[in-house]
């Protein structure tokens, strides 16, 4: 059994074994560093056992021939779409190893890094433009992002450009994985818990028909309960560097770079979503500063290991 799982490990390409590394990382990082012990000993588990699925998917799918590869298949669709569960899974492990760290938040420095750029707190300037219409707008704007990973995959996998996908697959990891990293060494829970009162968000930011439900289902993806009297106990400390910023400026990039109609979309959306961080109060504008350096460093990780290795553009839509 070890010698067949040694065989096929050897199909897994850059951004699987990327996906394998984060996974023990983390799972020295739980060994170390979580007190709680069910939550310590779970998560390495669970890493093996997603280790070994990865092994699975990816080999069973590239021991295929060219032909059999263009047949629409289970072993096709989880080969390209795991990632997709991984991001959730390395998501909240990240969020229990700093729940357990409990470090301290880095709130007040970053709040101090917008006084020093702008003379004021942006979250608190755009208080003062706040409309229901605006609000529904930009709720949504900032919502549909959770999707936009999948729907830029999605083109991709549809029109069959499987190696450009697995190049966009590492790129996307690789910026959420800095992003992960990140949260642990400067922890934030941003504007909406400390310029302002977090119990108060749907009175003081109404919308029309969808904003509400929006910012209710986030807080839940982000483990706030509903009512608790102590909300920022419980928020993802996720603020810094803003992850929003990372994921869809590399989306853009990549948009372009593979030469997608879609990019003519990417790029007003990205716009729109930037400033949703903040008129939503989700994050200070200091975030979205410092997800630059891990765009530019994620983008010249991929040139780097990638090289000259994909024609991008140029393939076949079979």
């Amino acid at each position: 059994m070890i010698k067949t799982f040694k065989s096929n490990y050897k199909y897994l390409e850059i951004p699987d074994v990327t996906n394998q590394l984060f996974l023990v990382m983390i799972s020295v990082f739980s060994l170390i560093f979580v007190e709680r012990t069910p939550e310590r000993f779970l998560i390495p588990v669970i890493n093996v056992v997603l280790c070994i699925l990865i092994v699975y998917f990816v080999s069973h799918y590239e021991k295929k021939t060219e032909n059999e590869k263009r047949q629409r298949s289970v072993s096709r669709f989880l080969r390209f779409w795991y990632p997709v569960l991984m991001i959730l899974f390395c998501f909240k492990e990240i969020y229990l190893i700093m729940i357990s760290l409990n470090h301290g938040l880095y709130d007040e420095i970053l709040l101090k890094a917008d006084y020093l750029i702008f003379g004021m707190n942006p979250t608190q300037f755009l208080a003062g433009y706040l409309n229901p219409y605006a609000v529904e707008f930009f709720q949504i704007v900032y919502g549909v992002f959770y999707l936009m990973p999948v729907i830029y995959a999605l083109e991709l996998y549809l029109w069959h450009r499987y190696d450009e996908l697995k190049y966009a697959m590492f790129v996307i990891l690789f910026g959420f994985y800095l992003s992960f990293i990140g949260y642990v060494i400067i922890p934030a829970v941003g504007p909406r818990f400390t310029l302002h009162e977090f119990h108060l968000l749907n009175t003081e930011m109404p919308g029309l028909f969808f904003a509400e439900k929006i910012r209710d289902f986030i807080n839940f993806v982000e483990s706030i309960p509903v009512n608790v009297p102590d909300p920022e106990a419980y928020a993802q400390r996720d603020a810094f560097p803003s992850g929003h910023t990372i994921i869809i400026l590399l989306i853009t990039y990549l948009s372009h770079k593979i030469k997608s109609n879609s990019f003519y979309f990417y790029l007003p959306y990205s716009m729109l979503m930037l400033f949703s961080t903040v008129y939503l109060r989700y994050h200070y504008v200091i975030d979205l500063i410092g997800g630059i350096p891990v765009v530019l460093i994620t983008i010249y990780t991929a040139n780097k290991i990638y090289g000259d290795r994909i024609d991008f553009g140029k393939q076949e839509h079979q």
